[in-house]
């Protein structure tokens, strides 16, 4: 199945190249102008302004129609759900610490006052060791404000979380319209993230992209336990494509078996697929 939306959301540049094209790569150009092609994307049609976005807002809108008794938003970091939420303790603390120390000089202060003179400095003496020590403990809170290692974590660009089950993560899904190696390599990141610093359930990670090149889209499906598939918007034109292309050269024939081979390897799926994970979610 292709997504509903994918080729709506497919247009040119000015310069004639497809909008999921890097422009210095004619193997991307070449995919690019295959699989729009397939779609029946009109020569002519303009690119989408902010394409990526709309993606994000076309998937989280359709998946919200699929299970509407689900939570579905766009942008939230991974601290507000259940298996992250001790992600946030210590920004709180940090946010919220403030050191009693002038609130402890003015009590002392005005509680000498009341005392009688004999047993005023007594307890100066007493309320001082309770000074020090409180200064003591105020250093040693810094040093581990200062220590405590901060992981930035990015923000999930599409979640799916349980109204009953206390806000659990059950999908989270990195956008990308295309990629580049840093955005792949960002998307590993992320998903590596997801899995070590839970306590408890993990969501299903994937990749959600527009991206026509095997060998990028290779980049993410091979050889990473951090995301568990790639779901590809348009994948039969992809394939459709591929089958065109491999009778143009043995390059693009090599890059068909690739794609083919991840399909084969559920590293690659569909839209469908997708779909399909999310009417089996849990409440």
């Amino acid at each position: 199945m292709t997504a509903p939306f994918a080729a709506e959301l497919c247009g040119y540049r000015p310069n004639g190249n497809p909008s999921t094209s890097d422009n210095s790569d004619k193997n991307s150009i070449a995919w690019g102008h295959a699989m729009f092609g397939e779609l029946g994307v009109p020569t002519g049609k303009p690119e989408v302004t902010g394409v990526g976005n709309a993606m994000e807002v076309a998937v989280a809108e359709h998946l919200e129609s699929v299970r509407s008794d689900l939570v579905v938003r766009r942008s939230r970091p991974a601290r507000v759900f259940e298996q992250y939420t001790h992600l946030d303790v210590f920004r709180q603390f940090t946010r919220s610490y403030r050191t009693p120390a002038d609130e402890l000089d003015s009590l002392v202060s005005d509680m000498i006052k009341l005392l009688p003179p004999e047993e005023s400095a007594r307890a100066a003496e007493r309320m001082g060791a309770a000074r020090a020590r409180e200064k003591a403990n105020h250093e040693l809170v810094t040093q581990l404000m200062g220590a405590m290692p901060e992981e930035s974590m990015l923000q999930i660009d599409i979640t799916i979380s349980s109204p009953v089950l206390k806000d659990r993560l059950l999908v989270g899904l990195s956008s990308k319209w295309s990629l580049r190696t840093d955005r792949a390599q960002d998307c590993i990141s992320q998903g590596a993230k997801l899995a070590n610093m839970r306590r408890g359930h993990m969501p299903h990670f994937a990749v959600l992209t527009m991206e026509p090149r095997p060998t990028m889209l290779k980049l993410i499906a091979y050889g990473s336990g951090s995301v568990d598939c790639v779901y590809h918007t348009a994948l039969p034109a992809l394939l459709s494509a591929a089958n065109k292309l491999a009778g143009e050269g043995k390059t693009f024939g090599t890059q068909k078996e690739l794609l083919d081979r991840m399909v084969a390897q559920r590293r690659l799926r569909s839209y469908q697929d997708l779909v399909t994970e999310v009417l089996h979610l849990p409440q």
